[in-house]
Parts: C-alpha cells; structure tokens; sequence
C-alpha cells in the first residue's frame, strides 16, 4: 500500500486504525466474557463439593452410605450426638428442602399494596353443643376445637423461608414456634350486619409472613344462636381446591366427629430453616438435575421451540384486545365490598353446558343488569374475563384463559350458547399447548418473575374481571357436633382489576360470591342479575 503524501490521507489513515483497534478491543473483550461465563456455568452446575479437593470426602461418605443401605434402618438418634447422622442429599436433618414452585411464586410477584393474595372461606354453624349455659355459642371452646383439630393439618404449621442469593427458591420449613391457638381470634358481628359483607374489609388485612399465613376469626352474635367463621388463608399455602380440602380436615363428616389427641407429624417440609450450606448444596444440585434434563430434551428442542413460540403468540393474541372502559373502577384501594347469592345446585342442569358455562352466562347477565342499572349503553359490549379451568388429564392443575362476556347479546340462550363455544374452543387450543397466558411460569424463575410483574402492571388494561368456580364438599360438615349451614368463597381480587367472582358448591348449594373494589358500591345490584341471569336459563328452552 503507497504511503499517504496528503495530510487528509493520514488523518483518514490513522481514523481507520483507532476504528479497526477499537473493533479488535471489543472483539477481545467479549471473548473474555463468553469465557468467564462458560467457566462460571461449569463451577455453577458441578459445584465445589465435585472438586479434587473433596474427592476423599465423597468417597469416604459414599463408604459410610454403603455400609448404612447394608446394616438397614437404624432408630432414630435423639440427643446431643443426633448431628452424626448421614443426611441424605436433598435433605436437611429433620425433613426434605421442599421448594416453592414458580406457580406459588407468582401469587408473591403478582401482589400489589392493595390486592394481597389471600383467599378466604365464609361459613356460617348451628352452634348445637357448643352452646354454653346461657345458650349462646361458646366462643371460647368453638377456638379451642379449632386449636386441636389445627394439629391435624400439617400444611397449616408451614411457612416460607426466604432464601439469599446463592441459595435457590425460597423453601416450606415447619414453623418450630407454631401455636394454632395465636391463629384464631374471636369478634363480635354488629347489630343488623350481614355476615359476609362484614367480612370483606377483614379478608385483606394482612398475614404475618414471620408465621404460617393463614388465620381464623370466630364471630358471635349471629342470629338464631349461630356463630361463624372467617377462614383466611395466602393463595402461596393453597389454592382454591387444595383450600377447601384443609377447611374439610378442619371439620367432621359427622356429628359426632372429635378432635386428634395431640399434634400429627409432618416430614414432606424441612423441621427447621435449612442452613446455608444445605440450601447452596440442594440449589446446585437442583441445577445439576435441570442442566440433564434440559440435555435429555435436546432431540425434541425444535418441537419445543415451535411449541413455545405457539404458546408465545396465542397469548399474544389474547393480550392483544383491550378491555372496555366501562364505570368500573381502573384502580383497587384497600376497600371492599361483597354479596353473596345462593342457588340450589340441583336446578343448574342445562344440556350441553357446564356449571362453568353458566356461572359465566349469569355473570353475564349481571353485568348487563349493572350497567343499565347505571344508565350505560350495553348494545355490543364484550367483558373480557379471566377465567381458571382445569386441564384434563393433569390433576388439579389449572391454566388462566381470558374470553369475552357477550353483555351485549339480549338473549339469556344465545349468550350461553356464545360462551359455551368460546370456552370449548379454549378449551381445545389449551390441550394444543396454547391459550394459556400463565404459560409463561414455564420460563426460567427470573424471567417468570418479569413476566408475571409486567402483567399485573397491565392487567387492568386487558381484563374487566375474575371468575372462578371451586368444587367443595358434596355432603354436609359438622365441628364437634356443630353444623356448617352455609359456606361461601372469597377469591382475591389482583392487578388493579376491580371485580372478582367466586362460586363454591357445598350440600347441594352454589353459593356465588362478588368481591369489589369499595368504590363499587351497587354490588348488589351486580348479585342480584347473577340471580336473574340464572333463573333464566331454568326456564323452559
């Protein structure tokens, strides 16, 4: 190359230089990096307990677990020399690290200041012999049945460790203070106040995340000699199914059920909080298992690239529609307001349609009742609901689908009919792999937590309301001879959605339950078109 006689030459010579340098430079540096990252990944995955440093003292534990499988189960040390024992990996001394799932992590990430992830159980008894002398409920014995049948339930006695960096999930550890008793208080319901409204301020009042969150209200004076009970529980300890499975363990199928003597063991969590070395150890071996399974998936990674690349544009596609503006509230404030309306399950019997597709038509018909109640337009308005539903074939686990309420239609059959082909066909993508917007729980831990927080961010944007309906107890409860008359369900309301509908069935009665922000204050008249609404698909076809 001829050397540059002009001075423009060299000044364009040496600006190519510091260009070609500075490419080098950055060229240099991200190798160094991809590097440092490849050398990380390897020491995350194997861990220093696989480095030569340890070999001996793998090999000396892999002896002494040998000659343990060997001589067989040995009793169970107690005392000052119970730390000699071999632990299992996995395993902490007095249980196995138990961690939370990213489904019980997102009712953490999906909290807002004023929409706690509590769920709750409104029952009201016949106080039959836990009357005292003067025939009123003895409050004080009703809480000591409670306290002793608490022991019976072992989910009750757990509650979530936080975790550090380094350490994993967070983890379910038994609580060693665990007093069932410090749970469950008593009040008195005000003259003239009905039940389950009075509860709706009480159920947001929030859980001590120190202890097991879940908490018990014993209320007196209730007319007619019954006392209630307010049962409330965080969303991360049970789901809507899995909640009135502990309220059933709670209670007796008979009158003539007692109380356990003395407390029930629980070893599927950890007995005390893992130490940090424990908790490091199960993290990197929880890696460890996921770096293989991941590799044991590598022949199917094109089929589940196109899987989640469906899944990704289905959901999409359902966050794509905005919901309409309607005089609901667009924020949630620490208020509530609720009513509840009761409808005998023996008449919710329509060919070809689900208690699920009703309930979602008398929703319907409820907010029709609403809004022209309040003087809006209705013609051609579409409520976006998000609606859990089961997925066959995969136990209790649900996914969320979204789907329009077509307020607009006059008709009660069209409106069933409409709503009824919109869930079936969600129904079919979902066992597609697609159609479920909490799909994104399937993403690493760190971008689940992104996903789900930006979508409680922008949730009121896309959704009107919730609704949700929860298969309880076919048969009559009883506690300690007192018998549970009537029970209702509260679900959370979250993301600044103003409205959510819970239904649960218990001894052959649908009890619908609309919990609303306070600034909702004609939830009744919402109730009662839910009534209508259903009334009118009993009606002859």
């Amino acid at each position: 190359m001829a050397e540059p006689h002009t001075p423009e030459e060299r000044l364009r010579e040496r600006a190519e230089r510091r260009v070609k340098s500075q490419v080098d430079l950055r060229g240099h540096l991200l190798l160094y990096v991809l590097v440092n990252v490849f050398l990380v990944v390897i020491w995350w995955v194997t861990g220093p307990d696989r480095r030569l440093g340890h070999r001996r003292r793998d090999a000396r534990l892999g002896r002494l677990r040998a000659r343990h499988r060997q001589r067989g189960p040995r009793p169970a040390r107690d005392g000052p020399d119970a730390h000699a024992a071999v632990v299992r990996p996995g395993t902490t001394r007095t249980g196995p690290v138990r961690r939370l799932r990213p489904a019980d992590l997102a009712n953490l990430w999906a909290e807002g200041p004023h929409t706690p992830s509590q769920i709750a159980l409104v029952g009201e008894f016949d106080a039959g012999p836990l009357r005292d002398a003067s025939g009123r409920p003895d409050v004080e014995r009703v809480r000591d049945e409670l306290a002793a049948r608490a022991w019976r339930v072992p989910e009750l006695a757990r509650r979530v460790h936080r975790t550090r960096r380094g350490e994993g999930l967070p983890v379910w550890v038994r609580d060693p203070a665990f007093d069932p008793a410090a749970h469950i208080g008593a009040a008195a319901l005000p003259a003239g106040a009905d039940l389950a409204a009075w509860c709706a301020d009480r159920v947001v009042r929030p859980l001590d995340p120190d202890r097991p969150p879940w908490r018990i209200e014993v209320v007196d004076h209730l007319p007619d000699g019954r006392f209630g009970l307010l049962v409330v529980v965080h969303h991360v300890l049970v789901d809507g199914l899995a909640g009135v499975a502990v309220v059933g363990r709670l209670l007796d199928g008979s009158p003539d059920g007692g109380a356990p003597v003395g407390p029930a063991g629980d070893r599927s969590v950890a007995g005390r909080v893992p130490t940090h070395r424990e908790l490091v150890a199960d993290a990197r071996r929880a890696r460890r298992r996921a770096l293989a399974a991941a590799l044991r998936r590598v022949p199917r990674l094109p089929a589940a690239l196109r899987r989640a690349v469906r899944r990704a544009r289905d959901a999409a596609a359902d966050l794509r529609p905005t919901a309409p503006r309607t005089s609901l509230p667009r924020r949630v404030g620490p208020g509530r307001r609720v009513a509840v309306v009761r409808l005998p399950l023996t008449e919710l019997q329509v060919a070809g349609a689900t208690v699920n597709d009703l309930l979602l038509a008398a929703v319907t018909a409820g907010l029709r009742d609403l809004f022209r109640a309040r003087g809006e337009p209705v013609d051609g308005l579409t409520m976006r609901a998000s609606v859990p539903v089961g997925v066959p074939g995969a136990g209790q686990t649900a996914a969320m689908l979204l789907l329009g309420l077509p307020v607009g239609e006059p008709d009660p059959r069209r409106r069933l009919a409409r709503i009824t082909a919109t869930t079936a066909d969600l129904k079919a993508r979902l066992r597609d792999g697609g159609g479920d917007v909490f799909g994104v729980l399937h993403l690493p831990v760190p971008l689940a937590r992104l996903a789900v927080r930006w979508m409680r961010g922008r949730a009121a944007r896309h959704v009107n309301l919730f609704v949700t309906n929860v298969p309880g107890p076919p048969r009559p409860l009883w506690l300690a001879g007192a018998r549970l008359l009537d029970a209702a369900g509260v679900a959370p309301l979250q993301a600044d959605v103003p409205l959510g509908v819970a239904a649960l069935s218990y001894a052959g009665t649908l009890a619908v339950t609309v919990n609303a922000d306070a600034a909702v204050s004609d939830v009744d008249v919402l109730a009662a078109g839910i009534a209508r609404g259903m009334a009118a698909l009993r009606g002859p076809a």
